[in-house]
This record gives C-alpha cells, structure tokens and sequence, in this order.
C-alpha cells in the first residue's frame, strides 16, 4: 500500500494525460476517504454551505462532477439531498462511491468530453477538488453549462491556480454569451491543510447561475 503522499504524487505526475491519472486514481480509490480525512479535506463542507444558500431543496437533482470516491455525496445525503447521481473517470472510485448508497445512478464519464445527458437534466452541478492544474480542462464548464437548467446553479470548487491559468477566461467567455452570471464566490482557503506544502493549494468555491 502507497502512502498518502506517493498516491498525490501520482496524480499529479499524470499532468492531465486522461489514461494515467484514471489509473492512479483506481489505485488510490481503496486508501483515498482516510487519507483525505487525515489531510482535513475541506471541499466537501464548502459545497455543502453553498448548497444550502443556493439549492437548499433536498429534492433538487444534482449532478456531482468528479465524485471519486463520494465523499461529497455522503456529507449531501446527511442533509437530506437524495437526487444525487455522479461521474468519474475512475472505476475503482466509482466502485467505493456506488458502496455508500447515497448515489442515484454513477457513470464512468470524463470531465472535458462530451457527457451523456440532456440539455437541461439537473437542478444543480457541484464538483470539489477536480477543477485544479492537470485534472478537468477549464473546457468542461461548456457542457456543465448544458446541462444544468436555466436557473440552476453550478457550485465548484477552483483552485487559484486554475482559475488565473484558464478558469477566469471560461466563465468570462460563458458570462459574455449570457449563460451562466456570477452568483457568490467564497473566500480563499487552503482545501487540504493538512497535507505537505507543495500541496496547500488555495482555493475558491464559485457559485455560477444558468440564465
């Protein structure tokens, strides 16, 4: 068994070549909800807050965007949120996601391609800890936008990085087409504090409304 600290580098040696980071992420999947918690992984109560401002119906169908291993989807279904279906590039997380019950449906799908829902299918869209260097290209906010109803919100976490990098270009590119408007923005904090340093990335959950 990896420690923590191999298992993150893994990931992010993968730099966003889709066949490596899937495999690191399958072999991460049995170890990944503790060493998660022993980082303090804050992402997860960061959407849920959110959540309750701006979607707070528990019967609204959500799509969690890069679900892993579900973490997100266990702190959801606590408040009562049970219209909850996820994505994943990683079967092995998928597996440890479909274990918890708290999932409507979970499909093996990539954040960046083309995804297999309608127009208009869910009431919300919330991913945590996905949208940072060499994990979901910027692009994927295009087909989030799809598939969120107008009136809905999208509700992710963007590391500072991302955002400067190719996040902030995006939103402002789907904002001009009149799709999506800016909604709340959290304050920066770090999402794992607990891990080693080069990994204290800062972060912002940003809340973008479908027009």
């Amino acid at each position: 068994m990896k420690d923590t600290e191999a298992h993150l580098k893994d990931v992010y040696a993968a730099d966003g070549d889709t066949g490596a980071l899937k495999q690191s992420y399958d072999g991460w999947a049995r170890d990944y909800d503790g060493d998660m918690s022993r980082w303090g992984y804050r992402h997860p109560a960061m959407i849920a807050g959110l959540m309750g401002r701006h979607a707070p119906d528990p019967a609204a169908i959500v799509l969690d965007a890069g679900c892993g291993t579900g973490v997100l989807g266990e702190t959801l279904a606590v408040l009562g949120y049970d219209q909850v279906d996820g994505i994943d590039l990683s079967e092995g997380m998928l597996q440890i996601a479909g274990s918890k019950g708290c999932y409507r449906h979970l499909r093996q799908q990539m954040l960046g391609a083309e995804l297999d829902f309608a127009n208009d299918t869910y009431d919300a869209i919330i991913s945590s800890g996905v949208m940072t260097p060499g994990h979901a290209p910027a692009s994927c906010l295009h087909e989030l936008a799809r598939i969120v109803r107008p009136g809905g919100h999208m509700i992710v976490t963007i590391t500072e990085a991302a955002y400067t990098e190719s996040y902030a270009a995006v939103i402002t590119q789907l904002i001009a087409a009149d799709i999506l408007s800016p909604a709340d923005e959290s304050r920066k904090y770090v999402g794992l504090p607990g891990a080693p340093a080069a990994e204290r990335l800062l972060a912002r959950v940003h809340v973008l409304r479908r027009i």
